[in-house]
């Protein structure tokens, strides 16, 4: 992405160079000026589309106060459709789970900008072991992780308890 960002760069650098000459009327040559048209390159739009891997770190109330990092949920576009890999420990032995996500802004994780209904896509629902420790992968069609940028995901239990949460962010790599 770094590189494609460099050569539109020198592109619309060497496009606004050629602009300006063209422009130039020097005072030794008599030739008309030429009228050049106008370019400008979006290239935020291609970025923003560009997301195929988003992920969360998820947290959850620590026994000892404040939050502890339980795992991460990461979502890839694929061929089939958008996969959700799941990897969390500390979750509550042989309960069941419903995700839910949230679309926000950008708002720098401000819930108070974030939409106050969850996106109405089936997400599969949880259910840990006996170990709390729950490694899956889900393939949900019909979502793409362009969706889900800065989105608010929260894993839900006992009819509406948030358990875990955490912050759809894109992957870097």
């Amino acid at each position: 992405m770094k590189n494609l960002i460099k050569k539109l760069f020198m592109f619309t650098s060497v496009l606004g160079a050629t602009a300006i000459l063209a422009g130039c009327s020097c005072p030794n040559k008599q030739k008309p000026v030429a009228q050049t048209q106008s370019t400008t390159v979006f290239y935020q739009t291609y970025e923003e589309a560009d997301v195929s891997r988003v992920h969360a770190k998820m947290y959850t109330r620590s026994s000892h106060g404040g939050e502890s990092r339980m795992g991460n949920i990461k979502f890839y576009e694929t061929n089939a459709g958008l996969k959700m890999e799941v990897d969390l420990k500390d979750l509550r032995p042989g309960v069941d789970y419903t995700v839910r996500v949230y679309q926000c802004g950008s708002c720098n994780n401000n819930s108070m900008c974030c939409d106050k209904s969850a996106l109405n896509v089936n997400f599969p629902t949880l259910t840990t072991g006996n170990s709390g420790r729950l490694e899956e992968s889900f393939i949900i069609r019909g979502l793409t992780a362009a969706q889900l940028r800065n989105a608010k995901i929260y894993l839900e239990r006992d009819g509406g308890y948030k358990a875990a949460w955490g912050v759809l962010e894109k992957n870097m790599f």
